[in-house]
């Protein structure tokens, strides 16, 4: 991401000269892992020092170079690369490769430099080996942080970032694929390297807009923090080899997918096998012990039933044995009745 820097504080060269982690997160190690591994030829296209073609000399890529920054072009001939002099906006540079043609092209950052960007895409396809490919970074200028600040009225130019005063042309995703299209090249990838408003050069004037203001500016709009766009494009006229490729691509990857789902589907059904088993082997342990349920409520109610027989002959028995007791009690009484008699009478 570029930063603002107030003009005069640095040199041309300067700012475009940076270091990145090739194997991180920043936008020019994304940018270059989009270019084929391997040792293929790479035109690079506004290089400036070279932040990016050093990494790519690094994994092995023969690199051509097209610069007119003579600082940045002494330093580039310090570089295994071959360097060709030249203003992109002219032709002059397409004499020393002429016939010539590149596994990938490198446009990053550089098509809003030129006064006709369309011109030079249309020339590029004709540098392109078969199944090569054009990759291009521009900045949006439907970022939301260019609108705060236009939302107060400024517009102004700086050393470096969205409004860079080398600028001359200024791209939404839309526009430079309109632009594209126009000069017969078919976009196949794009990639958005988002920004949060508050870490870009225009933190301060998006903190100056109300809540309510933030709000409708980014209603509805899914891009608002996209800094810059990158896109892959081809040919058109190689748009059916392309497709072709894509379709085995795809067949690949739906083989792999099926024969991953063949491995899923055959532990699935192994598992599905065992819990079939134990489900068999529950459901007769069920059975068998409903049986033995139904057994034990038969027992239960024989016991119920034997339990109210038993507890009616002893409800029997007790009347019975009451009715006894009294039996005796009463001949008892009268049986001493009748000695105690006898012997008053005996007196």
């Amino acid at each position: 991401m570029d930063t603002f820097v107030r003009r005069g504080d640095m040199s041309k060269i300067e700012r475009y000269d940076y270091a990145f982690d090739p194997d991180g997160g920043e936008w020019a190690a994304r940018l270059l892992r989009r270019v084929p591994p391997g040792q293929g030829s790479v035109l690079e296209l506004g290089p400036g020092p070279g932040a990016m073609t050093r990494v790519l000399l690094d994994r092995g890529h023969r690199v051509t170079v097209v610069e007119n920054d003579p600082q940045a072009l002494e330093v580039l001939k310090t570089m295994d690369v071959e360097v060709i002099p030249g203003n992109l906006d002219s032709t002059d540079w397409q004499d020393a490769i002429d016939g010539r043609r590149f596994d990938m092209v490198l446009a990053c950052d550089v098509l809003e430099h030129l006064r006709k960007p369309e011109d030079v895409l249309q020339r590029l396809s004709g540098l392109l080996a078969p199944m090569g490919q054009l990759l291009i970074s521009v900045p949006n200028i439907a970022y939301a942080g260019v609108l705060a600040a236009m939302r107060g009225g400024v517009f102004d130019y700086s050393d470096k970032g969205q409004l860079d005063r080398t600028h001359v042309r200024f791209f939404t995703k839309r526009s430079i694929e309109k632009v594209l299209l126009d000069a017969g090249w078919a976009p196949r990838v794009w990639e958005a390297n988002r920004v949060p408003v508050e870490c870009s050069e225009f933190a301060g004037y998006w903190r100056a807009l109300s809540g309510d203001q933030r709000q409708a500016l980014l209603a509805g709009w899914q891009d608002f923090d996209v800094y810059q766009w990158m896109v892959v494009v081809t040919p058109s006229v190689e748009a059916p080899i392309w497709e072709l490729k894509e379709a085995r691509g795809m067949v690949d990857g739906l083989r792999d997918e099926l024969q991953a789902l063949t491995l899923v589907h055959q532990r699935e059904r192994a598992s599905l096998l065992e819990h079939q088993k134990a489900f068999a082997e529950a459901k007769e342990l069920i059975a068998k012990l409903q049986q033995e349920v139904g057994e034990l409520r038969k027992n239960v109610d024989l016991l119920r039933s034997e339990k109210i027989r038993l507890d009616s002959e002893l409800v029997t028995a007790r009347v019975e044995l009451q009715a006894r007791t009294m039996e005796l009690s009463d001949r008892a009484w009268r049986s001493r009745w009748r000695r105690f008699m006898g012997s008053y009478l005996s007196r």
